[in-house]
């Protein structure tokens, strides 16, 4: 089963689809294998195949799950692109491209269905030098893409279950956000979330609505209750991945769910889209970190930028950060930023679960003034102190 990595040379990029797409199996064969001089692009796991120490140099858009943790917290050579550019800007790193993808048994016409993710490695098959695949017999097919079975250089039979993303537990605050973001959400409109608690309760908060579509990079478990709730009408959902209970991949299998790729999901043209992104941290301006903390880096780019600009441009849309309004005991509300990953002018509203700071039309003071009302209130005295320093 391990006769493809003679096909892994020295001085190649080996890019590893993400997620629920990602070929664990092989992954975990070059890991072990550990060939000299290749370096491995990844991006966010639910396997365990990235939670153990490697000799190979790591490579990555963010520092998303066990990337974020010991023992490769701080050590991964992040490449900070938007998710949708990751096509464009990984052959510039100088190295032979090969892909690691997963994909359904063939159909009929010897096709072979990307099944619940379709990511960058889609996007960079005509550019790679060697594209391997594990052909998984229990991926379901979908409305993906195809890719005929002249694509792959190897392919690697295998029959095992997605794996099962837990919803995660929401707490009161998201509970207080999602209420908040529902407000800005009219019957009809088109939304965009995520994955993690905050989306989880918005989803829930969002199933009284009616005739909603969905166009998201990552949908959870929150499209498989917005479906249920009749909020949204299966085939109203474009996506790239699913990425949630088996539940959720039956739904996506059986039903007009579209996945397609990165690309075409974030180039929203309808009107009344609202696009909800969370953030580590929004300083007083208005900007946006998504990404680093004192403590390293630990988040990612992502496709925050492009989804919140679609939304403004998008007639009766809104572009939507929403986060807890503290950490611990430091206020997510700061006075200023160092590391900005969507600029003040890319923000049209701000949630947190002590309300909605609008700050379209507001001038620089007066978005401090609506960022502060919005922070905790144990934290607002120092933020005045801090704008009027």
């Amino acid at each position: 089963m391990t006769g493809w990595l003679s096909l892994v040379r020295p001085g190649d990029l080996v890019v590893v689809a993400q997620g629920v797409g990602e070929p664990t199996p092989l992954l975990t064969d070059l890991l072990d294998a550990a060939p000299a001089d290749v370096e491995v692009f990844v991006g966010l796991s639910h396997s365990d195949a990235l939670t153990g120490p490697t000799s190979m140099p790591l490579v990555s858009f963010g520092a998303l799950g066990p990337l974020g943790r010991p023992p490769h917290r701080g050590t991964v050579e992040i490449v900070p692109a938007h998710f949708d550019d990751l096509a464009r800007v990984l052959p510039h790193r100088g190295r032979d491209l090969v892909l690691l993808m997963q994909v359904a048994e063939a159909d009929a016409s010897g096709r072979h269905s990307l099944g619940v993710a379709v990511d960058h490695t889609y996007e960079l098959v005509g550019r790679a030098r060697t594209v391997v695949a594990e052909v998984n017999a229990q991926l379901p097919v979908t409305s993906a893409p195809r890719l005929p079975a002249s694509t792959f250089d190897a392919c690697v039979p295998t029959s095992r279950p997605l794996p099962v993303v837990a919803v995660p537990e929401v707490g009161e605050p998201q509970r207080r956000i999602a209420e908040h973001v529902a407000g800005l959400v009219p019957d009809g409109a088109t939304v965009q979330l995520g994955l993690g608690a905050l989306s989880t309760a918005i989803g829930c908060a969002l199933s009284g609505h009616r005739d909603l579509a969905v166009r998201s990079t990552l949908a959870a478990d929150w499209l498989l209750d917005l479906v249920s709730s009749g909020a949204v009408r299966p085939e109203r959902a474009t996506i790239c991945e699913a990425a949630g209970s088996p539940e959720l991949y039956k739904l996506v299998g059986a039903s007009d769910v579209a996945i397609r790729p990165v690309r075409e999901v974030a180039a929203v043209d309808s009107e009344r889209f609202v696009a909800v992104n969370s953030a580590l941290q929004v300083d007083l301006s208005g900007q946006v970190n998504a990404e680093e903390l004192p403590a390293g880096y630990v988040g990612a780019i992502g496709g925050q930028a492009e989804y919140l600009r679609a939304a403004q441009r998008s007639p009766g849309g809104c572009a939507v950060v929403a986060l807890p309004a503290t950490a611990g005991r430091h206020s997510r509300i700061v006075p200023h930023l160092t590391t900005v990953t969507t600029p003040r002018s890319g923000v049209d509203v701000v949630v947190t679960e002590h309300g909605v700071a609008d700050l379209r039309g507001r001038g620089l003071r007066e978005r401090a003034d609506a960022l502060i009302a919005v922070a905790a209130p144990e934290h607002r005295d120092a933020l005045r102190e801090g704008t009027d320093r």
